[in-house]
């Protein structure tokens, strides 16, 4: 097989590979009739890809076309053409198909194919491309139409609400804004002029086709309270999609047929179809990802106002319009925070303030595990301190759930602990940890070992004598001012140190009167930083 260079034509099946940045020559033996074949090894796609158009035949790209964004198609068989002048934008955009061509003076990003022609520039060539690897087109969702059919008139403007309509035709210059929701039409057509403005999300299922004039537009309303994206303009299509010349498109198109454009399309959004036809002059780019599936919407006519009931008025009829009726004073209108009061609404549909609770009042998320939550008496719910988890039992399984809380479940009886032990009801029996022993320590802002220790579990047996300390025992050392704190089983303190060698260093002598998990903390001398080796001994048994 001979690969010529970027300027001439590659070629590989569908189960070949290479990756063009070092091309080698070799003469391969003859194969074993006896050998396997082959496994198939494809070049890595890349992993954040945003389809701008994708088909699955072919996408016919004009020329002097500029596409910012991924282009692909699907089929087995399927092609991209990059035609005279046309480009890719400048973002590092991706071409991938079983074919692709780039004519003279064309520019394109990374391709991905099995027969690439290139006669302009593509800035990376991948063989061994397979065309399922890359997102598939759906099939568009299948429209329920009604009967009544919607139109307007020339230089008209008209709304309408969700539902079922038959067929909608625009008027020569005329606007139809659509208030959120989905639409399910036989056919929609604009004509010359004509605007077709949601000033909400909505999808929109059409069982036939979608035909545009000259100078059409589909595209957000500038009346939409909300900031709209492309994505918020679906429109689903069982037939084909023919756009005329110099058309504005925001949305994203799903076509079970053929999309075909005039010159001069000006598009933002994404555009999946059977096989996509753009003419020359066209610009394109993508506005967020295309979603294989229409989003749900939320309802019609939001004015943004808690103190209205929201309702567009006449769905499924030619006439619509949107009502926002002030609901009853003394409604809630809850901002979903406690410490600043309850929100009321007043008879002018206004959402009035609450009044501020007090320091301390609760304000609970409804999770046990991360600590009571208390307003700090200015309107803000402070974080609680998570509650400890672990009871220092080594014969429990400690655990915390947002409903229920702390739980402790005891081990089976006969479940060794401390290594001579075993669990018997939740308690290890005749078990003690290590005899001697260190740990290190870094710590800082301990404010004399409260917060911010380095902590030591060490199980004891009660009768025990503990030695622990930064000074007194072999291995214990530190750099800076340290402070110890030993707590019991039940995390209640029951010895602390500053000084006990006479120097900045600190030594515990602690006998035990119960069995269990004593637990050690170490920190420095108020908010000071100091690090080094804790020791410790037992003694007694």
């Amino acid at each position: 097989m001979r690969l010529q260079d970027r300027f001439g034509m590659m070629h590989v099946g569908v189960f070949a590979l290479s990756t063009l940045s070092v091309v080698a020559c070799a003469v391969d033996p003859s194969p074993s009739t006896s050998a396997t074949a082959q496994e198939v090894i494809a070049s890595p796609l890349p992993g954040n890809l945003n389809l701008v158009l994708n088909a699955k035949t072919t996408v016919s790209i004009g020329a002097f076309a500029n596409i910012n964004g991924d282009v692909g198609s699907t089929g087995p068989n399927g092609s991209v053409l990059f035609d005279v002048g046309s480009s890719q934008g400048f973002g590092g955009f991706n071409v991938l198909a079983s074919t692709v061509t780039v004519n003279t003076q064309a520019s394109v990003g990374h391709v991905f194919g099995n027969t690439i022609t290139v006669n302009g520039f593509a800035s990376q060539q991948s063989l061994g491309f397979d065309p399922s690897r890359i997102p598939q087109i759906p099939a568009a969702t299948p429209a329920a139409p009604g009967t009544t059919n919607v139109s307007t008139k020339e230089n008209q403007a008209r709304q309408l609400c969700p539902g079922r309509y038959g067929a909608i035709s625009l008027g020569v210059n005329s606007t139809l804004n659509l208030n959120g929701g989905v639409y399910q039409v036989t056919k929609l057509t604009l004509a010359d002029g004509a605007r077709l403005e949601p000033s909400e999300p909505v999808v929109i299922l059409v069982s036939g086709g979608v035909t545009t004039g000259i100078g059409s537009a589909i595209q957000p309303s500038a009346q939409a309270l909300n900031p709209m994206t492309a994505a918020n303009i679906r429109i689903e299509v069982g037939g084909a999609v023919t756009l005329g010349d110099s058309n504005q498109i925001r949305a994203h198109l799903l076509v079970n047929g053929k999309l075909t454009a005039g010159k001069q399309l000006g598009m933002t959004g994404a555009a999946w179809a059977k096989s996509i036809s753009l003419g020359p002059n066209s610009f394109l780019t993508n506005d967020s990802v295309f979603a294989t599936q229409a989003p749900q919407v939320p309802p019609p006519c939001n004015d943004n106002n808690a103190c209205t009931v929201d309702t567009c008025v006449g769905g499924g009829t030619a006439v619509a319009f949107c009502s926002n009726a002030v609901v009853p004073a003394g409604t809630s209108c809850s901002d979903g925070n406690a410490c600043n009061g309850e929100e009321l609404c007043d008879a002018a549909a206004q959402c009035q303030p609450g009044t501020i609770e007090a320091a301390g009042t609760a304000c609970p998320d409804g999770d046990l595990c991360n600590g009571d939550e208390a307003c700090n008496g200015f309107g803000t719910c402070e974080p609680g301190t998570p509650p400890v988890v672990d009871d220092h039992d080594v014969c429990t399984a400690d655990a915390c759930d947002a409903e229920a809380g702390i739980v402790h479940t005891p081990l089976p009886d006969g479940t060794t602990c401390n290594g001579t032990g075993t669990c018997s009801a939740g308690t290890c029996v005749g078990g003690a940890g290590p005899s001697s022993g260190t740990f290190p320590f870094s710590a800082t802002g301990t404010n004399s070992a409260t917060q911010n220790t380095t902590n030591f579990d060490l199980q004891i047996v009660a009768g025990q004598q503990l030695t622990v300390g930064t000074c007194g025992l072999t291995g214990g050392s530190s750099i800076g001012d340290t402070f110890l704190r030993l707590f019991d089983p039940a995390n209640n303190p029951v010895a602390a140190d500053d000084d006990g060698c006479g120097n900045l260093l600190s030594l515990i002598v602690f006998t035990a009167p119960t069995s269990g998990t004593y637990e050690i903390r170490v920190g420095c001398f108020d908010f000071e930083s100091c690090s080094g080796t804790v020791g410790f001994s037992l003694t007694g048994l």
